[in-house]
C-alpha cells in the first residue's frame, strides 16, 4: 500500500451512445438489432479492478472467514476497506479463474515489484499450498504455527486416559448447552469421572493473563456438566505455584451471597525448565515436571 493500489489497462466493453473505443461489429449486431441508438464497442481504461487486486481480495474474503481472520484484518482495515471499493466486480465464484490469471501475467513493472510478493503470497493461501524450508530463490522471513492447538493436544497427550478430548478443529465430540441442537461448545477437557467431574481448559499463556472471559467460559462448562472443580492447564516458566480461585468469595451488593467451599477454577501450571543446560537435561526436567503436574488428577 506504499506504492498505492495497484492499476493496469483493463479493456471494458459497453453498449450505449457514447462511442470512445473500438466498435465491436458483431456484437453490435448481436446487441443492437434492430437498432435503437446504442452501440456496442470496446475501450482499454486504466482500472484498479483488475486481476491483482481481485486475487487480494480473494485472499483477504478467504481469511475472513477463519477463526483468526478479523483479529488479523483489523490491523490494516483501511486497506482492506480501500480494495474493497476498489473491487466491485469481485465474485465468489471467480477465484479460481482469477488464480488462473494470475500465475500466467506475475507483476513485471519495477514501481510494483513488492506487489509480485503479494501475488506469490496471495496464490499460495488460496490453494493452501506450504512453503518449504531449504535451498531455493524464494527466501522464508518466518513460520506461523497455532501454538493454543499444539499445546492443547501436547497435554491432551498426557492426560487422555482421564478426560475425554473435544475436538474443535476436527469437529469431534460437541457439546449442547440447551436441547434442539443449540449452544454449540467445545470444552477442552472432560473427565471420564461422571461422580466428581472436572472441566479443564488448555491456555497458551501466562498464568496473570488468565482473566475475565475465561473464567466466564469455564464456569459456564462446569454448569452445564455439573462440575464443581474448574482447571486451567498453562505453560509455567517462572516457577509460580497453583492458585486456586474460590466461588462467591468475592464482593456482592447485597453482601448476602454465601461463599461457596465447594466450587473452585484452579490455575495449574506445567513447569517448563527454562535454564535448562542442554536438550538432554531439558528432556529430563519435563519428564519430571509432567510426572508433578499429573499428580494432581491423580488424587
Amino acid at each position: 500500500m506504499r506504492k498505492g493500489l495497484f492499476k493496469n489497462y483493463i479493456r471494458h466493453r459497453y453498449n450505449d451512445g457514447n462511442v470512445k473505443g473500438t466498435i465491436d461489429v458483431a456484437r453490435h449486431v448481436t446487441k443492437n438489432t434492430p437498432f435503437i441508438g446504442k452501440i456496442a464497442y470496446s475501450q482499454r481504461e486504466f482500472s484498479y479492478d483488475n486481476y491483482l487486486m481481485e486475487l487480494i481480495r480473494h485472499t483477504v474474503e478467504y481469511i475472513k472467514r477463519k477463526p483468526y481472520g478479523n483479529n488479523l484484518l483489523t490491523k490494516v482495515k483501511d486497506e482492506v476497506k480501500l480494495l474493497v471499493e476498489a473491487t466491485p466486480d469481485y465474485e465468489t465464484y471467480d477465484r479460481q479463474r482469477i488464480i488462473d490469471s494470475n500465475k500466467k501475467n506475475p507483476i513485471r513493472h519495477a514501481y510494483f515489484r513488492e506487489y509480485l510478493a503479494l501475488q506469490r503470497l496471495c496464490i499460495l493461501i488460496l490453494q493452501h499450498q506450504k512453503h518449504q524450508i531449504g535451498s531455493g530463490s524464494r527466501q522464508i522471513y518466518g513460520i506461523l504455527f497455532d501454538g493454543a492447538w499444539l499445546w492443547e493436544e501436547y497435554v491432551n497427550s498426557l492426560i487422555d486416559d482421564i478426560f475425554y478430548h473435544p475436538m474443535n478443529k476436527g469437529g469431534k465430540g460437541a457439546q449442547r448447552l440447551f436441547g434442539g441442537n443449540v449452544g454449540l461448545i467445545y470444552p477442552d477437557f472432560i473427565s471420564r469421572d461422571k461422580e466428581t467431574r472436572i472441566i479443564a481448559d488448555a491456555k497458551y499463556k501466562p498464568i496473570d493473563n488468565i482473566g475475565n472471559k475465561d473464567y466466564l467460559q469455564v464456569l459456564a462448562y462446569m454448569f452445564r456438566f455439573d462440575a464443581k472443580r474448574g482447571y486451567y492447564l498453562y505453560p509455567e516458566a517462572e516457577g509460580t505455584d497453583d492458585l486456586q480461585l474460590w466461588m462467591n468469595k468475592g464482593s456482592t451488593y447485597e453482601e448476602d451471597v454465601t461463599p461457596r467451599d465447594d466450587v473452585s477454577i484452579t490455575k495449574h501450571g506445567l513447569k517448563i525448565p527454562a535454564d535448562a543446560e542442554n536438550y538432554e537435561s531439558f528432556v529430563m526436567r519435563m519428564k519430571t515436571s509432567e510426572r508433578e503436574f499429573m499428580e494432581t488428577f491423580a488424587v
